[in-house]
């Protein structure tokens, strides 16, 4: 049954226009693929990821990032990138794992009474700064604050503070030992004498034996 409201030339029309979108749409994606078929695909990389730090062309950022997703749908220069984001994927497992990492001394961010473990501190919106070690390769020179010179600040009186060397915090000074007493050496305890023929005289004064027997058997008890 026919619609009264029903036209064969607008409904001609229509198909023409959808034909016609459809058309356009594979010129399109035939035209885009062409064009990402001859780029090269790691500049392109490094173009996104260079622009989302800076974060000053937004309009350029989706554009690539549009022509990312239709590289990686279509599989385009996948012999080249497979093996370029596996290392790209490493490599950032490294860098986040330095960025917690606890350099101590190393760390630019050392202080021995502070932060004597080098940890990283955060800026004003909450984010991490770049865990650095040092010595570092460039070093930066400021101008004086001139608020110091009008103000008339000077340097107080006496020593400069002291800087240590090894953190004073995180040492255990542990006690001193007791000295260790040595007992006193035993005295030499004295011989005993033994009693001889020549202490005991015979009944009539002398000995039987003879003097030189006398002095033989001193000699041996001594």
């Amino acid at each position: 049954m026919i619609r009264s409201n029903y036209s064969l030339a607008k409904e001609v029309r229509q198909n023409e226009v959808k034909s016609k979108q459809k058309i356009q749409q594979r010129q399109k994606h035939q035209h885009k693929l062409d064009k990402l078929t001859k780029i090269d695909p790691i500049r392109l990389y490094f173009q996104i990821e260079r622009l989302e730090k800076d974060k000053n062309d937004e309009k350029r950022l989706k554009s690539l990032k549009e022509d990312w997703q239709f590289i990686r749908k279509n599989k385009l220069h996948s012999d080249k990138l497979d093996g370029f984001l596996d290392q790209q994927k490493q490599k950032k497992a490294k860098q986040e794992k330095d960025q917690r990492r606890l350099w101590g001394k190393d760390s630019i961010y050392f202080n021995p009474e502070l932060n004597p473990l080098g940890k990283v501190p955060l800026d004003e919106q909450g984010n991490r700064y770049p865990n650095l070690t040092g010595p570092l390769r460039q070093k930066t020179r400021y101008a004086p604050d001139p608020l110091i010179k009008e103000l008339g600040i000077r340097m107080p009186e006496g020593d400069p503070p002291q800087f240590y060397k090894s953190p004073q915090n995180i040492k255990v000074e542990k006690p001193p030992e007791p000295e260790k007493k040595t007992p006193p050496k035993p005295k030499p305890k004295p011989k005993p004498v033994v009693p001889s023929n020549l202490d005991n005289d015979s009944e009539d004064g002398y000995s039987s034996e003879s003097d030189d027997d006398h002095t033989s058997k001193r000699l041996r008890v001594e």
